[in-house]
């Protein structure tokens, strides 16, 4: 089986991510010693701060400089965490956000988000306006949505992909949130996992084999094989 990370931030000396190409590299290499040989680089992007072409060139700049010590055994794909104001749709064309060539894109929203019509609004634009699928990163960090699966369900009816952090799934994860978190897995609201690795302190990528584990164990190991399917869909899509 295919790993997949969905959700990082090692591309180097970029964000508040990975400060050096030595740890960056030191990520990657966490991952790939647990099988994991596909990793997406998505970088923030604050719609708020500049525009998606500044961003755009800005990333695929650290990006090329990065590539001749990217190790030849792993596939990386280069995105962006978009964050969503209406600054975003000021910007005509939003493909270079998008997971590669891809028409999928990491929307992230402010943690107290109450999802409610406002935002959705948001969402269909991207999916109507601008042909897009919007993938949800760290569903755990929105209350209104571990607190209301139903809302869950109405973004996944509007097509969209879930994202859960690996960091909520080891032994040094919350009980009650995992629990929660486990039984919206089970229950095929989760649709793919990703590390959001910043560096070894924060979100570290080292938890993904227990993550996975864990997964496995309390959904079934056809859950975790569907999750990779998911993420090897997005992923194939974007080369």
């Amino acid at each position: 089986m295919q790993l997949y990370d969905m959700h990082s931030h090692i591309l180097p000396e970029f964000d508040d991510g990975a400060k050096s190409v030595e740890e960056s590299l030191s990520l990657l290499d966490c991952l790939k010693k647990q099988g994991v040989s596909n990793v997406c680089l998505t970088p923030h992007f604050y719609s708020y701060e500049m525009s998606v072409s500044d961003f755009a060139q800005k990333r695929d700049d650290a990006f090329e400089r990065f590539k001749p010590s990217l190790p030849d055994d792993m596939n990386i794909i280069v995105g962006a965490e978009v964050f969503v104001t209406k600054y975003l749709f000021v910007n005509d064309d939003l493909s270079p956000l998008t997971y590669g060539n891809s028409n999928y894109i990491l929307t992230e929203h402010g943690y107290g988000a109450r999802f409610s019509d406002h935002t959705m609004g948001y969402i269909l634009n991207l999916i109507e306006g601008h042909g897009l699928t919007p993938v949800l990163p760290h569903v755990e960090r929105y209350p209104t949505l571990m607190n209301d699966p139903s809302v869950i369900r109405e973004l996944k009816d509007m097509g969209v992909i879930i994202q859960t952090n690996v960091s909520n799934y080891t032994k040094k994860g919350k009980f009650f949130k995992k629990r929660k978190l486990l039984k919206l897995i089970d229950d095929g609201l989760i649709d793919i996992i990703g590390t959001d690795a910043h560096s070894f302190s924060h979100n570290s990528p080292e938890f993904y084999t227990e993550a996975l584990d864990c997964i496995s164990q309390k959904c079934g190991e056809d859950t975790t094989e569907a999750m990779m399917k998911n993420a090897e869909q997005i992923f194939e899509s974007a080369l």
